[in-house]
């Protein structure tokens, strides 16, 4: 059987129909398209690909009527918000599952019938190709709440318009006084929204191919979904292990994005995705998170099940009272190497499973500086390598088992041997300087914006009288202070001791750490302060988490 054509009003009319729909398998990715990087203007370059009739790919459906799970197309998307399963009692209803097109068809069923991003696409009738750039389409993304303009037509308007002449002239009526009476712009108009109609009303111009696949079982299909996938994004070997799992527990992946989502909440905002999650699930079962779909056995499956249901609360604390609760992190961009968190969890979840005390709120303060100086040692040191951290995890799960306290002498020893330095030195706390403020002033928790967390130079960068040496030397981690923009309205550019002592700074006081009395010399040399500083946070590092920092000096010598 060859490739068939249908238009896009018609493919889109039966995604997620109730009866001989298009819905997802459950062995496909979910989309990914709009959580990548400028994410609209591929959206943007695909519906313009449909106008100018340039090919977009093609579609390859099984259609069946097994009794196999199945997902429903997203229709208002955003990010976290994924294909869902549809209720068991369809599983066996005639239906078509789209094993290659999922990204283009979610994308135009999104932002053609529903909205994208909280953002709705719209199409510029006075688009001009003729004087337009190569990378301009007419096409654009506004807020839902944007006001009506003339000239902007709403794609969700459009597509959903009853093909009929009546409606058709009705709405080229109203666009046509976007020109303003210039009879160019008219005919602009005019050519612009005949050829949106054709492809995106019309059901003559087949702008899709699809091609049905013939097969009497799932497995067979997931075989010829594999080979798909072996061009173009070929499947990750996580994908592939999470493939094998919902073969047998169809909603194991919904388990992952709800344990995700309990994840964020309680941390007060990481996003430690169900990707992750799973990989740490693998080093659990596998005592690896190197991923191998090879090695996944039948029984591995069972223990995958049981880890996500029995392993949840001890992963979860990691998160809640360590992370959050101790050290008030509430973004994942904070903490550089993430896979270096996973021994830490590990521990906590050998503890769980050998019933031994797990909770952090209950460990003493010495066991809980022996997590402290690895996690901060593995984060600035770099102890973070696959080889590594599956090392690191299988003592800490020993550890764990025996109900022994966290083993960072032997993981400092194995960081050691894999040329790694096991102590602290000043330039890999200052090229960390987010984490290193963070961790040094742990009850200060960020305020972020567009994924940056809100730092003050407490001597300003810009301070009148400042040169190119000065600003060098304040733009240093010892010049560091966690504080929301509010702060820094305020401040800007002023000396510090001058904005310490006036009316308007002077309520901003507690908000800062490691500085001297409004009233001190120090403040009269930034370099005597940033000296005083350093000393300070220097002996904070050493109180809270028994770590000596070892300046360059110190190491050049040794």
């Amino acid at each position: 059987m060859s490739y068939a054509g249908i238009s896009v009003r018609e493919a889109l009319n039966k995604l997620n129909a109730p009866l001989g729909g298009w819905f997802l398998p459950q062995v496909q990715r979910q989309y990914v398209w709009g959580d990548r990087h400028e994410s609209e203007d591929y959206v943007c370059l695909l519906l313009d690909s449909l106008v100018k009739r340039y090919p977009i790919g093609g579609v390859v459906l099984w259609e069946t009527t097994a009794t196999v799970p199945y997902r429903a197309f997203v229709e208002n998307y955003k990010p976290r918000h994924y294909a869902h399963q549809v209720d068991k009692g369809r599983w066996g209803a005639a239906k078509s599952l789209v094993y290659d097109g999922q990204q283009r068809l979610q994308t135009l069923f999104s932002v053609l019938y529903h909205s994208f991003n909280s953002r709705v696409l719209h199409f510029n009738v006075l688009f001009d190709v003729a004087t337009a750039e190569s990378d301009e389409t007419g096409f654009l993304f506004r807020d839902s709440d944007s006001p009506a303009e003339v000239a902007y037509l709403r794609l969700s308007e459009l597509a959903t318009t009853a093909c009929t002449p009546k409606n058709k002239v009705a709405l080229e009526s109203r666009l046509r006084a976007a020109a303003g009476g210039d009879a160019s712009k008219e005919l602009l108009v005019l050519e612009n929204f005949s050829a949106l109609w054709d492809i995106f009303v019309d059901t003559n111009v087949k702008s899709i191919a699809y091609f049905s696949v013939q097969a009497e079982t799932a497995a067979e299909v997931n075989e010829i979904f594999r080979r798909l996938n072996t061009g173009g994004m070929a499947l990750t070997q996580l994908e592939l292990v999470l493939g094998k799992i919902k073969a047998v527990q169809s909603d194991y992946e919904e388990g992952l994005w709800k344990l995700a989502e309990r994840i964020r909440s309680v941390s007060g905002g990481i996003e430690f995705s169900s990707t992750s999650i799973l990989q740490f699930i693998h080093l659990m079962v596998k005592k690896t998170i190197r991923i191998d779909e090879e090695r996944m056995t039948t029984s591995d499956v069972a223990a995958f099940q049981s880890a996500l249901v029995q392993d949840a609360d001890a992963l979860a604390e990691v998160f809640q009272c360590y992370l959050s609760g101790l050290f008030h992190i509430n973004h994942a961009s904070i903490v550089p190497r993430w896979l270096a968190v996973l021994p830490i969890a590990a521990f906590l979840v050998a503890r769980k499973r050998a019933r031994h005390e797990w909770r952090i709120r209950a460990l003493t303060q010495n066991e809980l500086e022996l997590i402290h100086r690895y996690f901060l040692l593995s984060q600035f040191c770099d102890w973070n390598t696959q080889t590594m951290v599956n090392a690191f995890a299988r003592l800490a799960m020993e550890a764990g088992m025996a109900g022994l306290p966290f083993p960072f002498d032997a993981i400092q020893k194995v960081a050691v041997e894999k040329n790694r330095t096991p102590e602290l030195h000043d330039f890999q706390l200052q090229s960390q300087r987010w984490f290193a403020a963070k961790v040094l002033m742990p009850r200060r928790a960020y305020v972020f914006h567009e994924r940056k967390p809100q730092v003050d130079h407490i001597f300003p960068l810009n301070l009148e009288g400042g040169d190119e040496d000065y600003r060098t030397c304040v733009d240093t981690l010892w010049n560091f202070q966690p504080v929301p923009d509010e702060v820094n309205n305020y401040k800007r550019a002023r000396h510090p001791q001058e904005f310490f002592s006036s009316d308007d700074g002077r309520k901003y006081w507690d908000k800062y750490d490691f500085i001297p009395a409004s009233d001190s010399p120090i403040w009269s040399d930034y370099r005597v302060f940033l000296s005083d500083r350093e000393a300070r946070m220097r002996e904070q590092l050493q109180l809270l988490y028994g770590l000596t920092l070892v300046s360059k000096s110190e190491s050049v010598a040794t």
